[in-house]
């Protein structure tokens, strides 16, 4: 099966990534985070309104579509003058983890990267994430560690991850 991105635009669409964003929190950072950090972490970056706010500053949300049904959810950022495009949020259903779902949606960010003439993807994800892995074997690296502070006591401590997109 193939991924397709969706773009998100409508209030009803944003509401669904943020329902889709608690689920996907709620169990994947049990483990890593605590409760309170996650429920915190959610109302901040993941409710309706920070989404629309996201957007209204020029980041890009899809549906990471498979067979036709959202499986998950991104957000990019195209940066014109450093050549660079952040991965804000790539998230995926647990059903749907390993499956080369991510793999497929990151290809066609590469093919947006082409299009836009930009030389860099880069994200940040927790130290303790079990993706690292998976986003080395795809061509990212560690680029830098970084600790951020967001607020009510709670700090983002992460790695950059950086691939080159190759100019075919």
């Amino acid at each position: 099966m193939k991924v397709e991105l969706k773009s998100v635009l409508t209030q009803n669409e944003i509401q669904a990534v943020s329902d889709m964003a608690d689920v996907i929190w709620r169990e994947h950072y049990a483990s890593v985070l605590s409760a309170n950090q996650i429920d915190y972490m959610l109302k901040k970056f993941q409710s309706p309104s920070a989404i629309a706010q996201a957007i209204s500053e020029g980041y890009e949300y899809y549906f990471i579509n498979y067979a036709d049904a959202p499986v998950g959810y991104i957000s990019i950022k195209l940066d014109s003058v450093d050549r660079k495009m952040f991965i804000s949020k790539i998230y995926l259903l647990s059903d749907y983890r390993g499956k080369g779902c991510a793999y497929q949606a990151i290809n066609q960010l590469i093919e947006i990267c082409k299009g836009n003439q930009l030389d860099t993807i880069w994200l940040t994800v927790n130290k303790n994430n079990s993706s690292i892995e998976r986003y080395k074997r795809i061509g990212f690296y560690i680029a830098d560690s970084i600790v951020t502070d967001i607020g009510n006591g709670f700090v983002m401590d992460d790695y950059v991850m950086e691939m080159q997109v190759q100019k075919v």
